[in-house]
């Protein structure tokens, strides 16, 4: 059974994306799962939200410097 629609809407630009498999997976074609956190100083402070981001978006917002690369994690 699925937690999840088969497709789901990119946060920027509302793009369809597609899940790879029809299990409980995270792993989806071309996109992110991403996850923020509401911190002090915001009035979601302790808040935690969940969202999907094109991979087109996702790179845009890195080299318009408005989102930081931080690290790559290598499969090992």
């Amino acid at each position: 059974m699925l937690n999840r629609p088969q497709l789901t809407p990119c946060i920027t630009c509302e793009k369809a994306v597609v899940y790879l498999w029809k299990d409980k997976s995270t792993n989806l074609n071309g996109a992110v799962n991403i996850s923020l956190n509401g911190h002090y100083g915001s009035e979601f402070d302790n808040c935690k939200f969940s969202g999907i981001m094109c991979d087109e978006c996702l790179d845009r917002l890195v080299q318009s410097k408005r989102l930081t690369f931080i690290r790559h994690n290598p499969l090992i």
